[in-house]
């Protein structure tokens, strides 16, 4: 029996063990993988590369997959042929798209001198201005083909421009096209009608046609025509226009200069000196303009333009009232219903045409180019390099994004100025590597249109006072029209550079308070305080103060890093800030920001003031900024290049160059002494456990990378080499959003 159940036992071992080791191994079971977050591609490798037929091979052969010309474009002796030749280039090669965008526009710009008290038409040296006739100026628009220009000098990219408005812009597009449309229509291609307008003014003055050219007492009228020399279509189309001149009977001289010598002539020389006559210039935006009412203040009158071709419009305004007034009117939004807001724009529209100090020519379409296989959202204005390049670039199969990948950018142009948030380098070459990709916001733009999207904050509501005629597009946010809004008096409405503490709403207006046109609230969800920062810290309440209190510190001349260039920028902010207030006590949120204005947008998602710790040129955490803080005291180094010019000491770079060692010195004083900057007021949001974290974290962080940039984005920079030219960004993997979330914007607007 025993040796029975021997056996048996035996058996039962025998076949367990069959079935819990089979001869072949089955397969581990497989994890759900998790869904990605943060950068579709794992690393973004930036590199310089100037020779834009260079740059298209690389992309052909798959060694560039992004490629921005736009440094070579304005810069590049080789002008508009070249230009065209790069654009057909372009064309022939599958593997390379273009997109385009429109934010560069092209006018011709005349000098409209006239003696100042007699009001005739010369300059100081007794030669006759005709452009100080308008009716010669207004002229000008039916003399130049603008298709012509764009066919023949753009090679068909671009559009035809006669106003001030952005063709890609509401203003343009949904709001006023039937007037635009009226002003082609009466302003279209007309030779004849500009040569017997100008003909009969010209006789007016008395001036005479003698064997076809116009003299003045015995004097041949000469016309000096600055052609931009690098400036597509110039200097073709400059040579255009001076034809047509010549053709009219004006003898032309012709100045073809590049932009920097250009600039000598029509900024810095007096107009009355007569250095000129025509200017072929352009202009550039930086991002989707929702209301283009104040572009009328900046081209057609005196009151923007700090330059004397633009100040002695004061006087000639004189005569066109209408003009100066509803130009006024639009920049200030001094009006209360979008009917009289349209009124207003029908009257600048029709009577810039009339005054014409400027006319324009073109909307100047510029390429960024792509591997066929990359995808990304492409700004209307900016193109492929824009803020939101970041959040959406991607590699692609059968159009759907790969989650992995090297993306190689090549750049014209890289690192042309120091990187810091506060006040650092403005360049849209650095807000792409730096700015854009590296932070974080409040909310974000969206490229088809400029309205704000959620990104950190999770809704908001928006108030304003009834009668403003504001608009909403979106359900993320509600808007409310208001009898009044109260400030509240326990708002801090300015601060106490001596003292280091804010200024309530009643320390600054009395215990009387004061009223707000607009109030904004934003809601940051209850983790707000858990998103990740790169360098292991986590965000903050510090760093929204920290923040806040830059907003007016800069400008105050109490404070330790007073900066004389930082006052024009509080002056215009106190011109209509009334208060803000932090709400950290609300069970159902992290944190809520009530920001009242008497500011105000046609569109209430642009009136979102979040108070996200996101400086004028990039992230800005607590702990970062108190190192450029620590080393403008000591005046070593200085934030922006107006103080450090003055001073004498370096541009505050958090990357690169002689500002490091200083940085890392403050570092180390910092790390020893636990440093709450502003601690009168920071150190009632900053713990010391939380200093020690940050410290410790900053000192790691920058014994790996050797920089302080430090941001919460969607990558993280790894390096700067400012030899080679190298920037090399790594997909930050604990960023906390899903990597599709901002895709949508690849989709047209329905």
């Amino acid at each position: 029996m025993r040796n029975l159940l021997l056996v048996l036992i035996s058996l039962v071992l025998i076949a367990g063990a069959s079935l819990a080791c089979p001869s072949e191994p089955e397969p581990a079971p497989v994890e759900p993988s998790l869904p990605r977050t943060g950068a579709w591609v794992d690393e973004v490798i930036i590199t310089m590369e100037g020779d834009r037929q260079a740059a298209v091979l690389n992309m052909r052969s798959g060694v560039t997959d992004i490629y921005d010309p736009l440094h070579t474009i304005y810069y590049d002796s080789g002008g508009w042929r070249d230009y065209l030749e790069f654009i057909e280039q372009v064309r022939e090669h599958p593997e390379v798209d273009y997109v385009l965008n429109y934010g560069s526009y092209r006018d011709l710009r005349f000098n409209t001198y006239r003696d100042a008290q007699t009001k005739e038409p010369f300059f100081d040296d007794g030669r006759l201005n005709p452009f100080a006739i308008p009716e010669i100026r207004e002229a000008m628009n039916w003399l130049i083909d603008r298709h012509h220009i764009v066919d023949e000098y753009q090679g068909g990219i671009g559009s035809p421009k006669w106003t001030a408005l952005g063709t890609q812009y509401p203003d343009h597009r949904v709001r006023y096209p039937h007037i635009v449309a009226a002003i082609e229509a009466y302003y279209t291609h007309d030779p004849e009608k500009a040569a017997g307008i100008i003909g009969a003014e010209m006789e007016k003055l008395g001036a005479e046609v003698v064997d076809g050219k116009w003299q003045y007492q015995d004097e041949p009228v000469e016309i000096i025509v600055l052609i931009r020399a690098e400036l597509p279509p110039f200097p073709a189309a400059g040579h255009y226009v001076a034809d047509l001149m010549e053709g009219l009977g004006f003898a032309v001289v012709r100045l073809v200069l590049s932009g920097s010598e250009a600039s000598q002539i029509w900024v810095h020389t007096h107009p009355g000196q007569g250095a000129f006559h025509i200017y072929t210039g352009g202009w550039g935006t930086t991002m989707i303009s929702r209301d283009q009412g104040s572009i009328f203040d900046q081209m057609y009158t005196h009151r923007l333009m700090p330059i004397p071709l633009w100040g002695v419009l004061e006087e000639q305004l004189e005569e066109f009232p209408t003009l100066r007034d509803a130009s006024g009117r639009l920049r200030f939004l001094e009006f209360t219903a979008m009917e009289e807001r349209e009124e207003l724009f029908a009257t600048v529209l029709w009577e810039a045409m009339r005054f014409s100090n400027c006319i324009w020519i073109t909307d100047f379409a510029l390429v960024s180019l792509l591997r066929h296989d990359v995808g990304l959202a492409v700004d209307a204005n900016l193109g492929a390099l824009c803020p939101m390049w970041a959040y959406t670039v991607h590699f692609q199969s059968a159009g759907e994004p790969v989650a992995v990948g090297t993306l190689r950018v090549e750049m014209a142009e890289m690192l042309r100025g120091p990187w810091n948030p506060v006040a650092g380098s403005s360049a849209r070459v650095d807000r792409f590597a730096g700015n854009w990709a590296l932070g974080d916001r409040g909310t974000l733009p969206d490229t088809r249109d400029g309205l704000c999207w959620p990104q950190r904050i999770e809704r908001a509501e928006v108030y304003v006072e009834q009668g403003l005629p504001v608009d909403i597009s979106h359900d993320w946010l509600t808007l409310e029209h208001v009898l009044e809004i109260e400030v509240p008096l326990d708002a801090w409405g300015d601060w106490d550079a001596r003292t280091q503490e804010f200024l309530t709403v009643q320390d600054r207006f009395g215990s009387g308070g004061a009223t707000a046109r607009t109030k904004s609230v934003s809601y940051y969800p209850k983790e707000i305080f858990q998103i990740p920062l790169h360098d292991g810290s986590t965000l903050s309440m510090g760093d929204f103060i920290l923040y806040t209190i830059l907003q007016f510190d800069r400008a105050k001349p109490a404070s330790a890093i007073y900066d004389d260039s930082a006052v024009g920028a509080y002056n215009s902010l106190m011109s209509h800030f009334k208060g803000v207030k932090f709400v950290t006590d609300n069970p159902d949120y992290g944190l809520i920001v009530e920001y009242y204005s008497d500011q105000w947008q046609l569109d209430a998602e642009l009136m979102v003031n979040t108070m996200f710790p996101y400086y004028a040129e990039g992230p800005g955490m607590w702990h970062t900024i108190s190192l450029g803080i620590r080393a403008e005291q000591d005046g070593a180094l200085a934030f922006s290049q107006a103080k450090a010019n003055m001073l004498g000491v370096e541009w505050i770079s958090f990357v690169t160059g002689p500002s490091l060692p200083f940085l890392r010195s403050y570092l180390t004083s910092a790390k020893a002494t636990n440093y709450i900057p502003y601690a009168p007021t920071m150190g009632l949001y900053v713990s010391q456990a939380e200093a020690v974290e940050r410290w410790s974290n900053l000192e790691e962080w920058y014994a790996d990378k050797g920089h302080v940039w430090v941001g919460s984005g969607p990558f993280y920079l790894e390096s700067v080499d400012t030899t080679a030219k190298i920037i090399h960004l790594k997909r930050f993997s604990e960023h906390p959003d899903p990597s599709d979330k901002w895709l949508f914007l690849l989709e047209p607007l329905p």
